[in-house]
Parts: C-alpha cells; structure tokens; sequence
C-alpha cells in the first residue's frame, strides 16, 4: 500500500509540476532587437509607435501603419508564437492594402509582463477599443488578422466586438486539440492551462473570414484547420497555399495576392452598404 500511495503521490507532483510549467511550455516570447527602433523611424511617418498600459499589470509596446483611414480598411493584427511583430512592418507597409496596428504580446519584443490566454483576450479588447476610438473607427470597417497562436485571439476580438471581417493565418479549432495530436490526450487535459478553444466561440462569429492554410504545415495539422473552417457559421472561404509551410506561407506572391483580394472584397461591400444606407436614410 506505501508503494502505491507513493506512486500517487509522485504522478500527483509531476502533474501540479508540469502545469506550472504548461505556459513556459506553450508560449516563446521574443525580445525586440536593440536596432529595430531605429528602423522603425527610418520608415518614416508612414507608422507610428505607441504604448498602453492594461489593467494596470503590463504595458503594452505597439505600432499603426496609417495608410488611409477614410478609403482603406482597419486590421488589427495578433502575431504567431516566437513572434516579434514589428518585424512585419517593411512588407506590411508594402504588401497589405489596409490600415494595420499591431502589438507585442505581453513579455513578447519591449511589451511587460507575462502571456496568460485569459489576459491576452483581454488585452485584444482594450487594444481595440482604445485605438478605435483614437481613430474615430467603427467595428463594420475593422478587421482582425491572426495568425497560428494569434488566430484565437484575433477571432475572439472579432466575436466580442462585432468586427466586420476576420483574416486567419495558419488557424486551429484549439491548442488542446493540437498538442492531443503530438501527446497523449489525457495528459494534454491534466497539464494543459491555456487551452486557446476558439471552436468553443467559433459559431457565433458574424465577420466574414478568410481562412489562409500551409499544404505543408509541419505545426498544425490540416484537420484542425479543417475543424476550425467546419465550426464556423459566418461567411467563410479556405485558401490552401500550396508548396508552403507553417513559417514560409506568407514568403510567396499568392499569399498577399489573397489577403488584398480579400480585403477589395470587403471594402467593396462596404462602400456598397454604405450607399444603401445613405439611400434608405434620404
């Protein structure tokens, strides 16, 4: 009976270990290069810097590529895991017909504090409403973009604030279902803190989405991209980029050309409810 007690004893241990490790496990913060400020500036007045400070715990380091705010939509990126993402700033600059304001996570480039899912959640709103209302900006002309760890974010803040479309890089049904594909699913279930579950919330996103998938994908799996499509309930179309991987998918032409040919859509639906407003308003 001691054996077995102690064995108990000893799963019970290295279960509460492994959890308080779950995060350090999940998340890989990236520190900011001591040049890129420098960087940044050289672009010019093209995007600006800016800082806020969340529930009173961490402050938050960001940028907004001001393009057009009147003719242009509004995306609100959230980056994948290891990711820095001012690094993004030269060819978003170039390549994304929108209006971008992205953030560092928390403990992610010069951003304070630690990644938490619950916290991170909270964060995209306070990003949002904060920047949109700087901006005079309306939800129907904002989108969010999220790619792999940040396609559950960017899908959260669109389904709480009722953004107009919604842009996913490389998206899961949930990290729970992910890690159950490399690890036994009931030790992923014990060990697991975050689960970042955006098919828990996925049905009841009213933003058109465009859903952008590696062939290749050597982090996640197509099914889980597959599964995130299926629970969806809004409208949606699934991009395949093919001969790409999980980190190479937006180093190729078709990629942007998606993205932009997505966004033309969206403007032009805009414009055009727009119009029918005006017309029912007269």
């Amino acid at each position: 009976m001691k054996l077995v007690a102690g064995i108990v004893i000893i799963s019970i241990l290295a279960v509460a270990g492994l959890r308080m490790v779950s995060r350090k496990l999940l998340y890989f913060p990236v520190p900011m290069d001591r040049m890129r400020e420098t960087q940044l500036e050289a672009l010019g007045p093209a995007i600006r810097s800016f800082s806020l400070t969340v529930d009173n715990t961490a402050t938050l380091q960001g940028w907004i590529m001001e393009k057009d705010l009147q003719a242009l939509p509004t995306l609100f990126y959230f980056g994948g895991n290891a990711e820095e993402v001012s690094l993004n700033a030269e060819e978003y600059l170039a390549h994304v017909a929108a209006n971008v304001v992205m953030v560092n996570y928390r403990g992610y480039g010069q951003s304070g504090g630690t990644p938490v899912e619950e916290q991170l959640k909270a964060d995209a709103l306070t990003i949002y409403d904060k920047v949109s209302k700087d901006l005079g900006l309306v939800p129907e002309r904002c989108g969010a973009w999220g790619r792999s760890l940040g396609s559950s974010i960017a899908s959260y803040l669109a389904w709480q604030r009722g953004l107009g479309y919604l842009i996913l890089t490389c998206p899961f049904d949930s990290i729970e279902a992910v890690a159950g594909g490399f690890y036994p699913s009931w030790l992923v279930k014990l060990v697991l803190t975050d689960r970042h579950r955006t098919v828990d919330f996925a049905g009841q996103i009213k933003a058109r989405t465009l859903i952008l998938a590696a062939s290749d994908d050597e982090i996640i799996p197509g099914e889980r991209t597959q599964a995130l499509y299926d629970s969806l309930g809004n409208s949606r179309e699934l991009v395949v980029i093919p001969g790409t991987g999980h980190n190479t998918i937006s180093g190729v032409g078709m990629y942007y050309d998606a993205v932009n040919g997505f966004l033309k859509k969206i403007n032009g639906l805009l414009i055009k409810e727009g119009e029918e407003k005006g017309m029912t308003k007269n």
